[in-house]
């Protein structure tokens, strides 16, 4: 398939790729392989074009020669001024034709000026050469480049990973700033579910201290499982629950059974004693 770059595609292609910068996938001047292959993904998904990896990286390339052109028409605007509402220069045609000799390519940006400009600049600011020597210019020694303007001491350059070190940084703190949150959440909710909370509960469901149903509150809560069991109920149905889990521990004809034979001791001691045994 032939790739067709409209309007909107061309947007679309910019904000993939300065995604993957910001990622810190740009080791160098272009995108690692597996970052293309999420761009290819990503694009389909939201134009339905299935364009493969090397039409991708052309457009990358020529984006990128664009955005140098536009820097150098940038740097070359004298006296006429900016026409901020078409994003380029303010010239005559004999300043234009002059220009056209001198930058090839140059000529696109007559009418309007860069499209997508803050994309392209995440995506390429740190790795295109700037304009050409002009004769202001003259002067400057050889370690020195000249960036948006002004000389800068090559020393003093910001080297080309400082951006991507910056952002994965934020994105560092971010990532701390959410495991913060869930941190506290968790020990809210872990307050909510402790022993000591969960007994105010129980007690608060009229099994008072004594009673069977505290009893067995005490023997069951030391498991977190069933403390969450018992606040996800109905304030109202808590104590028949705690009833019901005395009963099924503690059945009733095993009480009986006990009574019995502790009566029957009882009794037998009695004899013993009545017959001086």
């Amino acid at each position: 398939m032939a790739a067709e770059w409209t309007d909107d595609n061309t947007r679309i292609i910019t904000e993939l790729f300065a995604e993957q910068v910001r990622m810190g996938n740009r080791p160098n001047t272009h995108l690692t392989p597996n970052a293309y292959e999420e761009v290819v993904k990503q694009f389909t998904i939201r134009t339905g074009l299935e364009y493969k990896r090397d039409q991708l990286k052309n457009k990358w390339d020529k984006l990128k020669n664009d955005y140098n052109i536009f820097k150098k028409l940038s740097l070359r605007e004298t006296g006429g001024g900016w026409d901020y509402e078409r994003n380029t220069v303010k010239q005559d045609d004999e300043w234009w034709k002059k220009a056209k000799k001198e930058i090839k390519g140059i000529g696109k940006f007559r009418n309007h000026g860069l499209r997508n400009e803050e994309n392209l600049k995440v995506m390429f600011e740190d790795i295109t050469s700037d304009a050409p020597t002009t004769p202001t210019d003259v002067g400057a020694s050889a370690s020195t480049i000249k960036r948006l303007g002004k000389f800068v001491h090559e020393k003093s350059k910001k080297p080309k990973t400082a951006q991507v070190m910056q952002e994965q940084i934020t994105r560092i703190g971010d990532i701390a700033e959410k495991s913060r949150s869930t941190f506290e959440s968790f020990i809210k909710n872990d307050d909510a579910t402790s022993v000591t909370s969960v007994m105010n509960e129980v007690i608060a469901c009229s099994a008072i201290e004594g009673s069977d149903e505290h009893f067995i509150a005490t023997e069951l809560f030391v498991k977190r499982e069933a403390r969450e069991m018992f606040l996800h109920m109905s304030v109202a149905s808590r104590l028949g629950w705690l009833h019901r889990k005395y009963d099924n521990k503690y059945p009733k004809k095993m009480v009986s059974y006990a009574l019995c034979c502790r009566n029957y001791l009882l009794t037998f001691l009695k004899h013993l004693l009545l017959f001086g045994l």
